[in-house]
């Protein structure tokens, strides 16, 4: 798996999260007790921003219906709890090995 610097650690401070797009991967980066966690941005559900959701322990919940998911394995916790769930219920989300380098974040990309 091809490694890339993605920015710095401080612009990740502990207990946040924040949004990077890199080579076609919208990734949520999450700072918990100085270690860092990758995931897919984007809820499985219906597309929310996880980096925006709520963040407690290793787990984030999703702003927009509540799915919540394991920071470390990607693993859905909790389903969505909404009456749009119904019709497209949420699933495990992908996430990617993320180190950091010097003062750098550095993360494991799938090949094409």
């Amino acid at each position: 798996m091809p490694k890339e610097k993605i920015g710095s650690i401080s612009e990740v401070p502990p207990g946040t999260a924040k949004g990077y797009k890199i080579k076609g991967f919208d990734l949520a980066i999450f700072n918990i007790n100085g270690e860092f966690y990758a995931i897919d941005r984007k809820c499985t559900h219906l597309g929310g921003n996880l980096a925006k959701g709520k963040i407690k322990d290793k787990t984030v919940t999703c702003p927009l219906h509540g799915a919540k998911y394991n920071l470390e394995t990607g693993r859905l916790l909790e389903q969505a709890g909404t009456i749009a769930s119904w019709f497209k219920k949420a699933k495990n989300t992908n996430t990617y090995e993320i180190t950091t380098e010097d003062d750098e974040l550095v993360i494991a990309l799938p090949d094409d």
